[in-house]
């Protein structure tokens, strides 16, 4: 007598030989859907619910008047940009740290022209333009250390100028945006 290969699972392999490529992928198909419905919808759905159930308990505080409105410190923009704006006084320090920046890579330049513009009721813009003669790399370099180091600085205008194509110097006229926050009186 004959002993089956695959023993009792032999009809089930015949079946599935059966089916071809396109079977065994449509299979595969099914079987990873089941997968993902197990895994990921179900409890998302319950997730769900219980946000729904949230969302309903907050409506009805709100139309009896008993909702407590508190700021969610996550979503305080207003804070968060106080946090990190520099007060009026120190507009002066974050013009020179740009310039020791432009030292630091080789650059150097004949002046500094600064504004300052009233931007909102509790911000003063400054507007800082910057001539300066240098390589491409070494503005580049110039630009992101700027910007990484002083995050209330803005880069609004820049134009590069070579004179000859086989130069290595570019004259560049960059322009910042300082935003500072205006002094407490």
């Amino acid at each position: 007598m004959v002993k089956p290969i695959f023993g009792k699972y032999s009809k089930l392999h015949y079946k599935l030989r059966q089916l071809g490529w396109q079977g065994a992928m449509g299979l595969s198909f099914i079987a990873i859907s089941i997968l993902l419905l197990l895994f990921i919808a179900f409890p998302n759905a319950k997730k769900m619910d219980g946000l729904v159930t949230r969302l309903a308990e907050l409506q009805a505080k709100t139309a009896a008047g008993q909702a407590d409105a508190k700021p969610d410190n996550q979503f305080d923009v207003i804070a968060k940009l106080n946090a990190v704006t520099p007060l009026q006084g120190d507009a002066n320090k974050r013009i020179t740290q740009i310039l020791h920046a432009a030292t630091e890579v080789g650059l150097a330049t004949d002046k500094v022209d600064y504004v300052a513009q009233s931007y909102s009721t509790s911000l003063i813009k400054y507007q800082i333009k910057f001539p300066t003669q240098g390589s491409y790399i070494q503005i580049r370099q110039f630009l992101n250390s700027v910007l990484n180091a002083l995050p209330t600085v803005a880069l609004t205008d820049i134009k590069l100028k070579r004179e000859d194509i086989g130069s290595d110097l570019i004259d560049a006229h960059i322009q910042f945006n300082l935003y500072v926050r205006k002094s407490e009186r």
